[in-house]
């Protein structure tokens, strides 16, 4: 150890706690800042229509799969680290599926015309 304790004089030993407490507090400050800001960035989430009606609300941030029922059949939507695109779907032209990645950033929806499904950011009223 490179510091002998026993020959620290008190005063010392009290500066040094009290350094390490202040770097504690600091650190326990910085985290605590980061969550508040974290906290009020509006949460984004993504609906999914079937002919103008929501039939699921996801949140981009959860992996999942989601299987949605269409006019012309059935779609999945992955969603991942983020971002979701369609997979898996029973429409004649798969334009949907080659429209590739979508992320909250994007302001066009997924639309698949054959099954009448729009996947896009939930209407807020922003």
């Amino acid at each position: 150890m490179w510091y002998n304790l026993s020959a620290m004089k008190k005063k010392e030993i009290k500066i040094l706690l009290i350094a390490v407490a202040v770097a504690i507090a600091a650190i326990l400050g910085i985290k605590l800042y980061q969550n508040a800001q974290a906290s009020k960035e509006p949460k984004v989430l993504i609906d999914i229509t079937h002919d103008g009606e929501v039939v699921q609300t996801f949140d981009p941030n959860k992996d999942a799969i989601y299987h949605i029922q269409g006019n012309y059949g059935t779609l999945d939507v992955e969603v991942k680290d983020g971002k979701w695109h369609v997979t898996n779907e029973e429409c004649p032209n798969h334009i949907c599926a080659s429209m590739g990645w979508s992320s909250a950033d994007d302001s066009f929806p997924i639309v698949c015309v054959p099954n009448g499904v729009v996947i896009m950011k939930e209407n807020s009223g922003s």
